[in-house]
C-alpha cells in the first residue's frame, strides 16, 4: 500500500492496534450512513448495501459539483451459475448471499440528475436497468 501512489480510501472501519489505523498507510477514512441515494457531504457515502453503490457516490465526491459521467463495468447484479461474482465466491466468513434484487433496489434511489450526473451502464450483461445501457466501445469514443 505505501508504495501506492493513488489515493486509497476506506469506510468506518476500527482497528484495535493504534499502529495500523488507515491514516498511518495514508489512507482517508469515509463515514458509511445507510440512507437513500447519493451522500452530497464531502467525506460521507451511502451504503446501498454494495461497494458498486458506494463507489458510485465516492465518484460523485472526486467529480465535485459539476458532476459528470459515470460508466458503469460488471454491475450484472445476478449469478453466474453458481458464482457470485466473476472471480468466484468470497471464502468463508465473507461468501454471504447476495441479495441482488435489494441491491438493484438501492440503485433506484439514485436519480443523476440531481447530483448533475449521467451514469451510463456498459456491463456486457446486468439486471440493474436503472441507468441506460450503452456498449462500451461507443462509450469509449466520447471519452
Amino acid at each position: 500500500m505505501r508504495d501506492y501512489e493513488g489515493i486509497c480510501w476506506t469506510q468506518d472501519h476500527q482497528w484495535e492496534d493504534p499502529k495500523k489505523q488507515p491514516e498511518a498507510w495514508g489512507i482517508r477514512k469515509l463515514i458509511s450512513v445507510d440512507e437513500p441515494g447519493l451522500s452530497k457531504k464531502q467525506g460521507v457515502i451511502h451504503r446501498g448495501s454494495n461497494s458498486g453503490y458506494q463507489a458510485i457516490n465516492l465518484a460523485l465526491h472526486l467529480l465535485g459539483e459539476g458532476g459528470g459521467r459515470i460508466i458503469l463495468l460488471g454491475f450484472d447484479m445476478m449469478m453466474h451459475g453458481d458464482m457470485r461474482h466473476w472471480f468466484g465466491n468470497h471464502p468463508q466468513p465473507f461468501n454471504h448471499a447476495s441479495n441482488y434484487a435489494d441491491f438493484v433496489g438501492h440503485f433506484q434511489t439514485i436519480n443523476p440528475a440531481e447530483y448533475g450526473l449521467e451514469i451510463w451502464n456498459c456491463s456486457r450483461r446486468t439486471a440493474l436497468t436503472h441507468f441506460p445501457c450503452h456498449d462500451l466501445d461507443e462509450c469509449l469514443e466520447f471519452v
